[in-house]
């Protein structure tokens, strides 16, 4: 099977690949899986010389070897054998007797006649007769062997001298061989049909290689031999066609070795051979293979003859060619590669017309909207010009909600995108502006913020239907644009006198604004958003905590219930029970994770960072808040950011790493950030980094300032921004104490001052201004609700107010019992901040003791001290009386001493104050191991 050809069939462009430095070739790869063909055409040879007429046609698709078997008969030949060759080309199809002359051309000079044809075209038959005795004439005298390869490319009257050659050469000394291809018929129908009638033609069809021929011919080409698993690709690339095979091995031979594996060169020997596969299969075929590159599945012969405007049957005709040359198997490309090759010989504005028109083919035919789209989608990609038919929008935005389902986020939100660009109705387009907002918030919020700047432009030009107000209103909200949302917000109660805004959503939350004062739509429209959630006064009443907790149980997570489960969410954090948030953000965050959402992992990864700081979890809330930050895309724009970046400075500000706490305030946020609800917890979070690097003032201003946008929006709530008493805990360092007290008044004012959260810290700053002892009374009951809140980092600080004011009133043993307390939580906390701030205030053994090992005491706790003195010592350690300690273990004040009296004598110590101050750390490891 060797490659080089003749220069007449160069001439004619038979073989457009270079043939410079010989493909492939040798002479032990020649013939592999041919030696049936080869024997059947030498048998042939031999019956002619023998004295017997033979026609032999060869078959085979493109690329298979038709041309190389029938040229060796160039090689085989005798000296006394006469050999006449010709070659059919496309371009001399309508040349009359053109491939005859070829013939003519070959023999002796005088020993055939001219050939000529009637002044209508047609040959006439006493000139063929001439010619036939002629030819006999000369197997007379030594055998004549007539190839002609590509038989069906011969002009009409070409082909009536062959038949009559076929007709009459029944005992001459002749030797007739044909090529013609299997799926492509001749211009004279009727030669194919004389082949088939006469008992003399025998038939050769050249088949595909099998894997095993390729792997031979593989190993025995020259150059590094290809390993096992090269040899299978280029079965699978070259569908076992010889020709593409060839030019595989020439590419694999000069092309570097790549971990990758290997990779034809585009546009080179491959595509080539493959585009020279497509030109001898038949007219038009790079446009069949490359509507069938385009149909995919959808491909059926009507289909694929509509988009070409020819019959199915001509269609399916040429598809069998294609799969039998291996170009195809079936109607599909058998690798990438293949398609690859084809379609990169097609222009890109020819591509995209077909992607078009299938489109449209497939809409009308009543295919899926993914199919559709997906056609529409790739004719946009290839810079086609989009002609729309009716309902493409509709299409598109369908197919968007589809793909959705099946978590193709990428093509969901490409399809929204081409719906807009092509839509040139209004609202409409605001719709679908709306939609991606709402769909590209899975993945990146500053693209989805982006996306509302049209549908804003749209209302405040006062055009925006009210139908689409409620969507845009709860993405602003979403967002944490509430300034916007209540713009929004303010329109729609304009328009409905407020209406649609009272009673319970489907959550079974609380979404009334009627508490509203100074910005109703806003107030409205953070009722209603993730992330607001429902913050009228009742909110974090049992009732509706548990609604919330069931409703996060058994809710599918969706783009439209992201806003109630934001809003479950918060109602459990500030007004609930945020060791339950935790476990439902923990939930949440898998399933984002399984719907590819990257954006709502970062949005309930930071809900949990902050819900673990609320717990006083400092590590584990800086480890999710950096989690969030990580889920984002780099140099992320949205206002979002400042969410869990708040949470990262606070956790990172109360662990004493400040400056790491630095290095995230230096980082850039976005110009958004200060008008929306992020940015009053990156204000909050700014302020208390600065307070405790004593910048007071800088640290006041933000306070103040988290304020005035918090009142300024209607979203002035201290159960969520505690911002009076950050401010007045300033003012107090300021010696500012009138201000501070007021500030602490007006939030004892606030409904929200009934939360034990809430009520604890406020307590703690009244009782800043407070006589002695009504101090002592003040701080007890801040430490009261503030351990019924679960903050313990608030408690710690309680605690070590509690024992400035026992020392204050000369309680020096109950003041080191109370701090040593205080310290014990900070460092449970991981609030090293906190723990320098105490560990002037212990006792000299105290101070001492914080360098020992809690693993070490708690394993000498073990083997010293039962459960029930464990425990005694504990409480007695972390400054309870005798009296409370018999209180909350149910035992008398007789059964303490005597445990206390056991623990002083096991501990080798004389007083409670003595107790390590380790003791509480310890018994919580070991009680939690």
């Amino acid at each position: 099977m060797r490659v080089a050809r003749t220069p007449h069939q160069q001439r004619q462009g038979i073989f457009p690949m270079p043939v410079t430095g010989q493909l492939i070739s040798g002479d032990n790869m020649d013939y592999i899986e041919r030696d049936l063909e080869i024997c059947a055409l030498r048998t042939a040879l031999d019956e002619c010389r023998g004295g017997a007429a033979r026609i032999v046609v060869i078959e085979g698709a493109a690329g298979c070897g038709k041309s190389e078997l029938i040229d060796s008969l160039t090689e085989w030949a005798d000296e006394g054998d006469l050999v006449l060759r010709a070659f059919g080309s496309p371009t001399e199809r309508d040349l009359p007797l053109g491939l005859m002359q070829q013939l003519t051309g070959d023999a002796p000079a005088g020993a055939v006649p001219e050939v000529s044809v009637a002044p209508d075209g047609e040959p006439q038959v006493s000139a063929m007769r001439e010619f036939q005795a002629a030819l006999e004439g000369l197997s007379a005298t030594r055998p004549v062997v007539i190839s002609v390869d590509d038989v069906h490319h011969a002009d009409s009257a070409s082909l009536r001298y062959l038949l009559h050659i076929v007709r009459h050469s029944r005992s001459t000394r002749m030797l007739l061989v044909l090529t013609m291809p299997l799926h492509q018929d001749t211009q004279d129908a009727s030669f194919g049909t004389e082949l088939l009638r006469s008992r003399n033609v025998r038939r050769i069809r050249l088949r595909r290689l099998t894997p095993e021929g390729c792997r031979r011919i593989a190993h025995s080409a020259p150059g590094p031999t290809p390993r096992e698993a090269v040899s299978g690709e280029l079965h699978a690339i070259s569908g076992g066609n010889p020709l593409l095979l060839r030019a595989l091995l020439e590419e694999h031979r000069s092309a570097p070795a790549t971990a990758d594996g290997f990779r034809p060169e585009q546009g080179g020997l491959f595509g080539q051979a493959v585009l020279t596969c497509l030109r001898h299969s038949g007219p038009r075929m790079l446009d069949v293979a490359a509507a069938l590159a385009v149909l995919g599945d959808a491909y059926t012969p009507e289909r694929a003859g509509a988009l070409l405007g020819v019959p199915a049957f001509n269609v399916a005709q040429s598809v069998a060619s294609l799969s039998a040359s291996g170009i195809l198997t079936g109607h599909r490309f058998p690798h990438p590669h293949t398609q690859t090759a084809v379609l990169d010989q097609v222009p890109a504005k020819v591509l995209a017309d077909l992607h078009l028109r299938t489109a449209e083919l497939l809409h009308v035919e009543g295919e899926s909207a993914i199919s559709v789209a997906g056609h529409l989608l790739d004719a946009a990609r290839l810079g086609g010009s989009l002609t729309v038919f009716p309902g493409t929008v509709d299409v598109l935005r369908e197919a968007s909600e589809d793909l959705l389902t099946q978590r193709d986020l990428v093509r969901a939100t490409q399809a929204l995108e081409l719906a807009h660009k092509l839509s040139s109705d209004e609202q409409q387009r605001v719709d679908i502006k709306t939609r991606l907002a709402a769909v590209t918030w899975r993945v990146n919020p500053g693209q989805a913020e982006k996306h509302l700047s049209a549908p804003l432009a749209v209302l405040r030009a006062g055009r925006l239907a009210a139908e689409r107000l409620a969507p845009l209103a709860g993405l602003l909200t979403c967002q944490g644009r509430v300034a916007e949302a209540g713009e929004v917000m303010s329109r729609i109660l304009r328009e409905t006198v407020a209406s649609s805004t009272g009673g319970r959503d489907r959550t079974g939350f609380e979404t009334r604004p009627d508490e509203t004062t100074d910005a109703p739509g806003a107030r409205a429209a953070h009722s209603r958003a993730p992330g607001g959630g429902s913050l009228d006064q009742e909110a974090g009443s049992s009732t509706e905590t548990s609604a919330a907790e069931r409703y996060l149980r058994t809710v599918v997570l969706t783009d439209d219930t992201l806003a109630p489960v934001m809003r479950a969410l918060r109602s459990l954090t500030y007004f609930g029970h945020p060791d339950r948030a935790a476990a439902c953000c923990r939930e949440l965050i898998a399933e984002a994770e399984r719907q590819r959402a990257p954006a709502w992992q970062a949005l309930f990864s930071s809900a949990l960072a902050a819900v673990l700081l609320r717990l006083s979890d400092l590590s584990a809330a800086e480890d999710y808040a950096r989690r969030a930050l990580g889920c984002l895309p780099e140099q992320s724009s949205s206002a979002f950011v400042g969410s869990p970046a708040a949470t990262l400075i606070r956790a990172l500000t109360l662990m004493g790493d400040h400056a790491a706490a630095a290095r995230q305030l230096h980082q850039p946020v976005a110009d958004t950030l200060f008008k929306s609800t992020h940015g009053l917890s990156y204000l909050r979070a700014r302020g208390q980094y600065l307070m405790a690097t004593h910048q007071l003032h800088a640290a006041l201003g933000d306070f103040l300032e988290a304020g005035r946008l918090a009142g300024s929006w209607g979203l002035d709530r201290p159960a969520v921004l505690p911002w009076r008493t950050d401010a007045a805990d300033v003012l107090f360092r300021l010696g500012e104490t009138q201000r501070a007290r007021t500030l602490v008044e007006q939030q004892f004012a606030d409904p929200d001052a009934r939360r034990p959260w809430v009520r604890g810290i406020s307590l703690r700053l009244r009782a800043m201004t407070s006589d002695p002892r009504q101090r002592l009374t003040l701080l007890n009951q801040s430490a009261d609700e503030l351990g019924r809140s679960g903050d313990r980092v608030e408690l710690a600080r309680t605690l070590a107010e509690l024992s400035r004011a026992l020392r204050a009133v000369s309680e020096p043993a109950r003041a080191d019992a109370v701090i040593r307390k205080a310290w014990n939580l900070a460092r449970e906390c991981g609030a090293e901040a906190l723990c320098e701030e105490f560990s002037p205030e212990l006792g000299p053994e105290d101070r001492m003791l914080q360098r020992g090992a809690p693993e070490e005491f708690c394993s000498d706790l073990d083997t010293k001290l039962s459960d029930s003195e464990r425990r005694v010592a504990t409480l007695a350690a972390s400054g309870y009386t005798n009296r409370e300690i018999s209180l909350k273990l149910h035992i008398t004040v007789s059964t303490v001493e005597q445990h206390l009296t056991r623990v002083y004598r096991k501990l080798n110590i004389t007083r409670r104050q003595d107790l390590p101050v380790d003791l509480h750390l310890a018994v919580s490891t070991a009680e939690a191991v």
